[in-house]
């Protein structure tokens, strides 16, 4: 037996489990990004702020036989472009798994509710404090509504996200991609709260690499049955997304 078909066997005896003994929800977007060229844009995704773009799927420099996107590497306020889902525009309440890992030392992360480029929330990795911070972007002005204590977010370096998005409040867990620990054992590492935007995508925000991104309306569809590695997780969410 193949080893694609041993793997598509287990994924679809996990999603058994999980439907018995969780409510199913809606997977909203799902990526691994093995399916795109390498050396082209990520086709799964839209550009939601039109600038300098340099992005495309590249091979994994960490880890061998897998691509991941590596975003443009200037910022949105720098010239830079900004990429997104492409079908978040009336997503309200959700949650985000993916793993990203950070090429340098810099000012990167992700944005979610974006509606447009004066019009969104930002994750964003602070080199100056090596925290996590989170701010809102309106009419050209930053506002900050939440930091996080200093974290070790060292560069060149795989790291696994959750973020929720409910309401008004919005939470951040992290751990190491080699961590197997369930996001729901977790305790966040950021909070925060704003109530300007309501609704819209998930995307990037400066140079960062990307994978296994889920976006659903449950946590446990954010939260991978198996550890990522051999893309499990995507091959689960793809099934429920195919139901």
């Amino acid at each position: 037996m193949q080893k694609s078909t041993i793997i598509f066997s287990l994924a679809s005896v996990l999603l058994i489990f999980f439907v018995t003994s969780t409510s199913m929800s809606e997977i909203l977007f799902i990526d691994n990004f093995e399916d795109d060229a390498i050396g082209k844009p990520a086709t799964k995704w839209a550009i939601g702020h039109d600038g300098k773009d340099n992005s495309k799927v590249i091979q994994d420099p960490k880890r061998k036989n897998n691509q991941v996107f590596s975003s443009p590497t200037e910022r949105h306020d720098g010239g830079g472009a900004i990429y997104v889902t492409g079908k978040g525009k009336d997503w309200t309440d959700y949650y985000v798994h993916w793993d990203m890992l950070y090429p340098k030392a810099f000012y990167m992360g992700v944005v979610f509710r974006f509606s447009g480029s004066e019009a969104f929330y930002l994750l964003d990795r602070r080199e100056n404090t090596s925290k996590l911070d989170f701010w809102k972007r309106e009419e050209t002005k930053w506002k900050n509504f939440g930091s996080s204590k200093k974290l070790n977010l060292e560069p060149n370096k795989w790291f696994s996200f959750q973020l929720k998005v409910k309401g008004a409040d919005f939470e951040v867990k992290m751990k190491d991609l080699e961590d197997e620990t369930q996001f729901s054992d977790l305790e966040p590492l950021l909070k925060g709260s704003n109530k300007n935007f309501t609704k819209g995508d998930f995307g990037n925000y400066g140079h960062v690499l990307m994978d296994n991104v889920i976006i659903s309306t449950e946590e446990s569809d954010a939260t991978t049955p198996v550890n990522a590695k051999g893309n499990l997780v995507t091959n689960w969410g793809l099934i429920k997304e195919a139901r």
